[in-house]
């Protein structure tokens, strides 16, 4: 034990050092997870990096300018949510916030009270931030989407928001929710109409496709989500998505009035 212990205190101590790279996704870990599994509230702050600055100086000190576009990729078993931020012509990682909790198993949202969190993709407007949000502030997802709506999915009040409580949420600590609010807050104010926000089961590497392959939505993820996941991870540009006869597209390169008629943009609420 007299050995465990300072292994342990090294640990605890490194954790901070592996959040501050903004160059490439970390996640928090497994010492993170063991910490969370205890004591919360405690691993949450030794990830944000102890003493932390407000936003705005955080993202100069980091190199990105205050209202960039903003996009947002959720990692369900891993337990992230990844804040990008646009820099020049391509995106580049800000921060990997650990979601606190967020319910149900693998596999997209089907039903209102299945208590699943969304998978998929999904656009946030300005009409989507709630800062009045019971669980402190909360941005909507959009669920259901066109393709959901297709699909016969029902559902409402999915969202990204703080107090760390979950109902088919995706649910954040208070000052985590608190930056990513701000970052969607000021890319609104700068003029940006919609933020993207896509949600994936896992991070989709050959590895875990295969640890996953024999799952009922093994399909779903593979011909639906993986596409804009490798366009994303080649041109470090989210995708514009659409859904046609219940089949997730890229539309890039396409506007909405030259859209075939079977198909429909995920787009923010008007």
């Amino acid at each position: 034990m007299r050995f465990l212990l300072p292994a342990l205190f090294l640990t605890f101590l490194a954790v901070p050092v592996l959040a501050a790279d903004p160059q490439s996704p970390r996640d928090p870990g497994g010492f993170y997870k063991f910490l969370h599994s205890f004591a919360p509230e405690t691993a949450i702050k030794v990830w944000r990096g102890g003493n932390r600055p407000d936003l705005e100086t955080l993202l100069t000190l980091r190199g990105f300018v205050y209202g960039a576009p903003l996009y947002l990729r959720i990692f369900k078993e891993e337990g992230v949510i990844e804040a990008w931020l646009q820099k020049g012509e391509r995106y580049e990682l800000f921060e990997v916030y650990p979601i606190c909790i967020n319910s149900g198993a693998l596999g997209p949202k089907q039903k209102e009270g299945d208590r699943q969190a969304p998978e998929g993709f999904y656009e946030a407007g300005i009409k989507q931030l709630n800062p009045n949000s019971k669980y402190h502030l909360a941005i909507n997802m959009g669920y259901p989407n066109a393709y959901d709506k297709g699909l016969g999915r029902t559902g409402a009040h999915l969202m990204i928001h703080g107090a760390c409580v979950s109902i088919g949420c995706y649910a954040l600590s208070d000052a985590n929710i608190e930056e990513v609010y701000g970052m969607a807050q000021a890319a609104f104010e700068m003029g940006e109409t919609s933020i993207p926000i896509h949600a994936f089961p896992f991070r989709m590497t050959q590895d875990n496709i295969i640890r996953h392959k024999d799952s009922e939505w093994i399909d779903f993820w593979v011909n639906e989500l993986l596409p804009a996941y490798d366009v994303f991870d080649i041109t470090r540009v989210p995708p514009t998505m659409m859904a046609c006869e219940n089949e997730y597209e890229i539309m890039d390169g396409l506007d909405e009035t030259s859209l075939p008629k079977s198909c429909a943009p995920i787009t923010a609420w008007k």
